[in-house]
């Protein structure tokens, strides 16, 4: 939590939060301690492969989710090695994190090849340069409605959809759902426990 602090930075040009976190967990052996039954494990490759070696760590039956796209990795990496985590259904939760630069053939690619039916719109933007790292906020909601909508338009109800990004009201909510998505993600209430009441407020409010 500390090192998410010092990394963030209101941008009010940009409207967003910026951070350059990098990766400054524990690891994956330590996330697993901690996991609390239900809850979902996030991943990712930091070399080529290095799914092929978790999936051999996290038994089977524990909820993931594969962060596909994080600016604070440095890197893109292929995603062909992610198979390896929809050959078995033994997972209630096996999510894909997108970037909100995703594009059709990219979907069609993790849905149709990868086998991929739960997707996360959408990650940090990325703010390319010497430091790497993204941007969160207002900004990502038009790409993450837009990836909804691709979803939507091209393989109906067939995939489940986490939408996230600019959550600060009931509105925002209401919008992601709307357009389609099963369910919203509140990153910000990590960092500010009462936005989560002021959005639920804001859902009683309209009722």
């Amino acid at each position: 939590m500390w090192s998410a602090v010092r990394s963030l930075r209101y941008d009010f040009r940009r409207q967003g939060w910026t951070n350059a976190l990098r990766l400054p967990n524990p690891g994956v052996r330590r996330g697993l301690h901690q996991l609390i039954r239900g809850e979902v494990l996030s991943i990712a490759e930091i070399e080529k492969g290095d799914f092929s070696k978790l999936i051999e760590i996290i038994p089977e039956g524990t909820n993931v989710e594969l962060n596909l796209s994080c600016p604070n990795l440095g890197t893109a990496l292929p995603w062909d090695s992610a198979r390896v985590f929809t050959q078995t259904n033994t997972r209630k939760w096996c999510i894909a994190k997108l970037s909100p630069l995703t594009t059709p053939e990219q979907l069609e690619f993790l849905i149709d090849e990868l086998g991929f039916t739960q997707l996360h719109f959408s990650n940090t933007l990325p703010l390319g340069g010497d430091r790497g790292g993204g941007l969160s906020g207002v900004t990502l909601r038009p790409y993450t409605l837009e990836l909804i909508r691709l979803v939507r338009e091209n393989w109906g109800d067939a995939v489940e959809i986490i939408a996230g990004g600019g959550v600060s009201d009931f509105g925002a909510v209401y919008e992601y759902l709307n357009e389609g998505a099963n369910h919203v993600s509140l990153g910000s209430v990590c960092f500010n426990p009462f936005k989560l009441r002021k959005i639920l407020k804001g859902k009683y409010d309209e009722n």
